[in-house]
């Protein structure tokens, strides 16, 4: 009888941890571009390969996949925190570059089409809304704050209540723009503008939030 060796069961679990990034890759592009109502399991397994029953032992269900997907997709944005935590960036380095990731992911035309879709799904089923706030714009939300409160703590800024102050940059941060761009209007918004906006927004966040002398 053969015996499988630790060899064996890391490439097992390399090509287990491949399959499932090539399914979350396929489903976000998925998501993106046919929104959640019209979007297809059977489209992913098209794309990514392998068979659903690999995708439903990995995820679940579509919704739990969605979310997946769309976590990975958002935490290109989270990671900056924590970049900025461990390389001891000043404060105003790391809301610029987490302000600049989250209007590039958020006004990429494939989130806009998705959150559209996702309001108007929610009015038949809100729990589904609820699952993208709470693992989006929630999460996002709670990440910030945390880093708000521990700059709060080394002295760096002054913040009273994280979780709204977090809100309060983001809000800034979305603007105008967000309620536009769902509305239809068309936007020209590009990688360069999100930059400026960013830095605005951090200019003016900051002079609300910095320890005076």
């Amino acid at each position: 009888m053969s015996r499988s060796t630790s060899s064996d069961t890391a490439t097992l679990t390399t090509r287990g941890e491949a399959r499932r990034e090539r399914l979350l890759d396929a489903a976000r592009d998925v998501f993106l571009e046919q929104g959640y109502a019209g979007a297809s399991v059977n489209e992913v397994v098209a794309r990514a390969g392998g068979s659903l029953a690999t995708l439903y032992k990995q995820f679940g269900n579509k919704e739990k996949l969605f979310t997946a997907a769309m976590e990975r997709h958002i935490a290109t944005a989270w990671a900056v925190l924590e970049e900025g935590r461990r390389d001891r960036q000043a404060p105003e380095q790391v809301l610029f570059e987490l302000g600049r990731r989250m209007l590039v992911l958020v006004f990429d035309p494939g989130v806009i089409r998705l959150v559209r879709g996702l309001a108007f799904e929610a009015e038949r089923a809100p729990e589904l809304g609820e699952l993208f706030l709470s693992r989006g714009p929630d999460h996002t939300r709670q990440a910030l704050a945390h880093y708000l409160s521990d700059q709060a703590a080394q002295g760096r800024l002054v913040v009273d209540d994280p979780y709204e102050t977090a809100g309060m940059f983001m809000g800034m941060l979305l603007g105008e723009w967000h309620i536009n761009a769902l509305l239809g209007r068309r936007l020209q918004v590009d990688e360069t503008q999100c930059s400026a906006r960013a830095r605005r927004c951090v200019t003016i966040f900051l002079a609300g939030v910095t320890p005076s002398d």
